[in-house]
Order: C-alpha cells, then sequence, then structure tokens
C-alpha cells in the first residue's frame, strides 16, 4: 500500500503543477474578461488575489504586471488616481516595457499611466533572440529594444567579455520604447566586423524629468560567432633544408689554399724523394728541379688565387637564383590560398544568440 501511494503521488504532481499554473492564468483571464465586460467590481478581486503574498498558486513575473496594469485601470475609470498610479507604477517597476494599448483602455486610464510613468524612472532592454546578421546586406539588422519610463539621455554599449571592444551603439535622449538597428560592423574598429565572443549590452539611462533621480541600468548577455566556410592555412616559409646554401661556409677558402699549398708541395716533395740525383738533363738545359719547383709555384699560386677571391666573392649565384624560385612559387600559392579566404570571409553572417544557446 505504501509502494501504491508513493506511486501515485509523483505519478498525480505533474499535473497538480500544471493545474496550478493553469489556475493562475485562468484568474488572470477571467479578470480581464470581466473587467473588459466592465464588470470592474468582479475583476478586481481576482487580480488583488494574484499579487496577493498570501497567494500559494506560481505566478510569473508576466502575470503579476497584468495584474498590476489592470488593478491600475480599475481604480482609473472609477476616478480614484492615486490607487491608480500605485498600481501602475508597481507594474513599471516590475517591467518598464509595461503599456497600455490605447484602443483597449479609455482616456482616464490612459492619462492615469501617463502621470505614473513620471513618478518612477526605469529602463529596460527586451530579452536577446536569435538572428542571423549579414554585414553586407541591410535588411538584416539585428534589432536592439530599449525602454525609458519617461524622457531620459541614453547610453547603449555593446562591451566584449575580455574589455577589449567598447562599442556605442546608441547615445542622446529617448522616451518610450526605442529600436536601435546594429549592422555587426564596430565603429570603434574602423567598421570591422564583430568578433565571435561574448558580450555584454549595457544599458546606463538618466531621468530628465525627474531630478536627483540615480541612473537606471540593465544589462543583456549575448553570444556573437562569426560563421563562414573553413579557411585554407598557408604555407609556413621555407625551413633551410629546403634551401640551397647562398654563401660558402667561412673555411671553404681555407680549404682552397690548402690544397694548393698540398699540390704545390707535392710537386716539388716527390721528385726530390724519387729523384735523389740529378743526372740528366732536359733539352732546354733545365734539370727536374726547375720543373718541380714551377709545380709548386702552380700549385701554390692556385691556391692563394683561390682563397683570395672566394674569400672576397662568397655569394653562389645559381643557389640564390634557385632560392628565389623556390621562395616566389610558395608567395604565389599563399597569394591564391588568401584570395581563397578572403572571398570566404566576404560571405560571413554572424550569429547572434543568448549565452549558452
Amino acid at each position: 500500500m505504501q509502494r501504491f501511494a508513493l506511486v501515485a503521488l509523483f505519478a498525480t504532481a505533474p499535473v497538480a503543477a500544471w493545474a496550478q499554473a493553469a489556475t493562475t492564468e485562468d484568474k488572470l483571464q477571467q479578470g480581464i474578461k470581466a473587467y473588459e465586460a466592465f464588470n470592474v467590481e468582479q475583476a478586481r478581486p481576482l487580480f488583488a488575489e494574484i499579487i496577493s503574498p498570501s497567494n500559494i498558486l506560481s505566478v510569473s513575473q508576466k502575470q503579476k504586471v497584468t495584474a498590476y496594469k489592470y488593478l491600475g485601470a480599475s481604480y482609473a475609470v472609477l476616478a480614484q488616481p492615486d490607487s491608480a498610479e500605485r498600481y501602475f507604477v508597481a507594474a513599471l517597476d516590475f517591467d518598464p516595457f509595461t503599456d497600455l494599448d490605447p484602443v483597449a483602455f479609455s482616456g482616464s486610464e490612459l492619462n492615469a499611466f501617463a502621470i505614473a510613468k513620471t513618478r518612477i524612472f526605469r529602463a529596460g532592454m527586451d530579452t536577446v533572440s536569435s538572428r542571423v546578421v549579414n554585414p553586407r546586406v541591410d535588411s538584416t539588422y539585428y534589432q536592439f529594444k530599449i525602454v525609458t519610463t519617461h524622457r531620459a539621455n541614453v547610453t547603449l554599449e555593446l562591451v566584449s567579455q575580455d574589455q577589449k571592444t567598447t562599442e556605442v551603439l546608441f547615445q542622446g535622449q529617448n522616451d518610450g520604447v526605442k529600436v536601435i538597428p546594429w549592422d555587426g560592423r564596430l565603429k570603434s574598429k574602423s567598421g570591422a566586423v564583430a568578433d565571435s565572443g561574448t558580450y555584454t549590452l549595457r544599458l546606463t539611462a538618466k531621468s530628465l524629468v525627474i531630478s536627483g533621480q540615480d541612473a537606471s541600468t540593465d544589462t543583456k548577455l549575448l553570444r556573437i560567432e562569426q560563421s563562414f566556410d573553413p579557411l585554407e592555412d598557408l604555407l609556413p616559409a621555407l625551413p633551410d633544408s629546403m634551401l640551397l646554401p647562398e654563401q660558402l661556409q667561412p673555411f671553404q677558402p681555407w680549404a682552397d689554399l690548402i690544397k694548393g699549398t698540398l699540390v704545390g708541395a707535392s710537386a716539388y716533395l716527390l721528385p726530390v724523394v724519387i729523384l735523389k740525383t740529378d743526372p740528366v738533363l732536359t733539352a732546354g738545359g733545365y734539370s727536374w728541379k726547375t720543373h718541380a719547383f714551377i709545380g709548386a709555384t702552380i700549385g701554390v699560386g692556385s691556391g692563394v688565387a683561390s682563397w683570395v677571391y672566394r674569400s672576397r666573392n662568397r655569394k653562389i649565384d645559381a643557389n640564390v637564383a634557385e632560392n628565389a624560385r623556390r621562395r616566389s612559387q610558395r608567395d604565389q600559392y599563399n597569394a591564391q590560398i588568401t584570395a581563397r579566404n578572403n572571398a570566404r570571409l566576404a560571405q560571413m553572417v554572424l550569429i547572434i544568440t543568448p549565452p549558452g544557446r
């Protein structure tokens, strides 16, 4: 039996919660219908019950604002402006976007509401909605909606999470609801498209009607995502392993000098070792020592000449030209990648959503 009771309790809980929420909405709609039927005395207790602290039913802010609004109107039609203004002020305090439809409400109600708007100062912003903005197309502006209960100096800013970007979207006077379009570009950054990231939408308003009134502020978070086709990576700078040496190593001229000296020494020393005597003269009357000396001189001279020339001219022209060709080929390929990437970025759109979406 205990198990059955628990099952029954859990099964009926969602139904009870739904009925509770529906009951509040039913009372609200019942009160509105009675009010529209000019049965003010029947409507008022229903609205009063909704805002009562002893009400055990769940009441949303929207429902509470509506109840306050109709309570204010119910006193206005009975020529009790002070009570009407008090309830209107309460509605505006909860939601500065509260308004009366001039078609559905009479002049006395509208006048009392207009006076109430001068008794309280509030500024607010509408909730952030999801939208795709194309910075190149005017028709896809994102529209920020703000409101002040009466005339005020207003500043609306978009601030990046890292505080490095602060874009003033609007600055000036406002009274009532105002729609501020934004094309996704930042004037503070020479018209660049906003970067991806989380931003704070910050509204600051100072009343021009109530002297000494503190500034009213409101903030909203939004997420901006740049959307475009994937970009290609550029080729990095060519590593040394892909380039030819463009200069001789410092030791190479010395190697030529050493080789020339060794050749010259060999040209003289080998005959000395092999031909220890000099019994035979050449046809010209010269001995082998003369030829050995000439060979040694040529060898050493060649080494010295090569050392002098290559010490002063270390650049390898053929390698320089080949490296230039390879770098040029890389630069041309990167230029093609850059052009394709720029074309993709030109098609970029911004996806603006509430945070967490």
